[in-house]
């Protein structure tokens, strides 16, 4: 299983409700999401796998953003009583462990009471050895796969990243793999233009390791352009698709990208990360069905 763990941005919410109204979310996907605002975004994607009976975990204590005391909700939403929307917590010095799946992470106490964690929860943990040791059950194992660059410009240094191999070699000890996706685990939330333009672009090697294609503009000196700059990136992965499309899934959100060439349309940035983040989940969520990467129609 795949549990991402998702920052609960706009157009990261928005990626999930595309695929899931597309009909093209497996249910090997479990994500993991992190409100950062009280949005009526947020209360439409819990709804959505409410609804749908599509398991997710809501973080009840997010350490981002504003949406940090959920007893205050500004957009109420209503859950059945078998909902598949499951409670997370981030472990810190104040848990009240009532969660169904805990994440741990830097700040969290390297000593925790194992009789306040149920033999039923899943526990999320980083791919470092202190964690590894601790004896916790159905433990997923947590990277920081993306590679993140400081400016965007530098991702045209090294157009083709290793991501992740743990769908290969995930040790039986583990219940499943957790990455922050194609973002990095760093929060952020500014917009605003960018000297540079990347369309970052999973896909899987030969050996089905998963990898990571940047396609950047050229016309970086400034931030006038925004749209240039766009069809100057997507030139790019247009030529890139073209040459490799029969190894390569042709995703919703990959569709939806090489769609602007034709239209001629700069969506912006916020549908930029969309299309890219629902491409890396469909795509991976194909491979977990089929155990392949390129089969159309897995949905």
């Amino acid at each position: 299983m795949y549990y991402p763990y998702i920052r609960g941005k706009q157009f990261d919410l928005l990626a999930i409700n595309a695929l899931i109204s597309a009909k093209r979310w497996s249910t090997k996907i479990l994500p993991i999401i992190e409100p950062v605002r009280d949005s009526a975004t947020l209360k439409k994607t819990i709804e959505l796998f409410d609804q749908k009976k599509f398991v997710c975990y809501l973080i009840t204590n997010p350490q981002v953003g504003t949406a940090k005391r959920f007893e205050e909700k500004r957009f109420e939403w209503s859950l059945k009583t078998d909902t598949t929307v499951h409670s997370a917590e981030i472990v810190t010095l104040e848990n009240p462990f009532l969660a169904d799946l805990y994440l741990f992470n830097s700040k969290s106490p390297r000593v925790v009471e194992q009789e306040m964690i149920s033999a039923e929860a899943r526990c999320v943990i980083p791919d470092q050895g202190r964690f590894r040791v601790l004896a916790l059950p159905n433990k997923i194992l947590l990277k920081d796969a993306f590679q993140v660059q400081k400016h965007v410009a530098n991702y045209a240094e090294k157009v083709d990243d290793f991501y992740s191999d743990e769908h290969l070699y995930l040790n039986e000890s583990f219940e499943g793999f957790s990455d922050y996706t194609i973002e990095g685990s760093r929060y952020f939330d500014k917009g605003g233009p960018s000297r540079a333009i990347a369309l970052h672009i999973s896909y899987f090697d030969a050996y089905l390791n998963l990898r990571v294609k940047h396609f950047v503009s050229d016309s970086n000196e400034t931030a006038s352009d925004q749209a240039g700059k766009f069809f100057e990136a997507l030139a790019k992965l247009s030529e890139w698709y073209q040459r490799n499309q029969d190894q390569l899934l042709l995703t919703l959100g990959l569709k939806e990208l090489l769609g602007y060439q034709a239209t001629k349309k700069f969506p912006g940035l916020g549908s930029i990360k969309k299309w890219s983040l629902a491409h890396h989940l469909e795509l991976v969520g194909a491979y977990l069905e089929q155990n392949d990467h390129w089969q159309r129609g897995w949905e």
